[in-house]
């Protein structure tokens, strides 16, 4: 046998020794000669909670004596900023609570009013209004207008509201009076706050 054979056969040898047996029968290692940890259960990871909406801190604004607009606090939950400003006007709808009109807050929005929020697009929210012909008008039109702008845009992510009635955006007033198609903001109602309150400050939507 050549060199070369030699070689070979002597890799098929430790091959051979090295290899796992294929034949006879399993063998039961005692307990106490296993390594610890691996006759014990794997424990079962405990499901991970979905995620909780997170309620935010907002305000609906009502009519205090003197005829101002004050801010009074809320809490709203949703999974995204509609929900969110739905929530919150549905609680402006519902008017004052029993413990604000004991402070004789009110508003001067009509009590069969509807107010929906339709979308939120970078942030000026289309809000419906609905439930009542019976609109305000004059000044309480320009409050009721105010107390919808000012509320819906304490919720972070709204930055300015449209208002649309009958699936059609509708004009509104400002305090001044004039009638106007844009955007309406809460600096454009500031003057009918009470003088120590504030506008609410644009802020940036958090996460959905």
């Amino acid at each position: 046998m050549n060199a070369g054979r030699w070689v070979t056969a002597g890799l098929l040898v430790l091959v051979a020794g090295c290899g796992v047996p294929t034949g006879g029968p399993a063998e039961a290692i005692p307990g106490d000669e296993v390594p610890y940890g691996l006759t014990s259960a794997t424990p079962t990871p405990d499901p991970t909670p979905g995620p909780v909406p997170s309620r935010i801190a907002t305000e609906v604004h009502l009519v205090a004596p003197g005829d101002r607009l004050v801010p009074e606090p809320r809490e709203v939950d949703g999974d995204s900023v509609t929900e969110r400003l739905d929530a919150l006007l549905g609680d402006l709808a519902e008017g004052p609570s029993p413990g604000e009109r004991e402070r004789q807050l009110s508003t001067a929005l009509p009590p069969e009013i509807e107010l929906d929020a339709a979308e939120v697009t970078d942030g000026t929210a289309a809000i419906r209004i609905g439930g009542t012909t019976a609109a305000a008008t004059g000044l309480d039109s320009r409050r009721a207008v105010a107390q919808i702008v000012l509320t819906a845009t304490s919720l972070p992510g709204v930055d300015s509201v449209v208002l649309v009635l009958d699936g059609e955006r509708v004009e509104a007033p400002l305090p001044s009076g004039q009638l106007t198609a844009r955007p309406l903001t809460a600096a454009d109602y500031a003057v009918l706050l009470r003088p120590d309150a504030t506008p609410p400050a644009p802020s940036a939507a958090p996460p959905s």
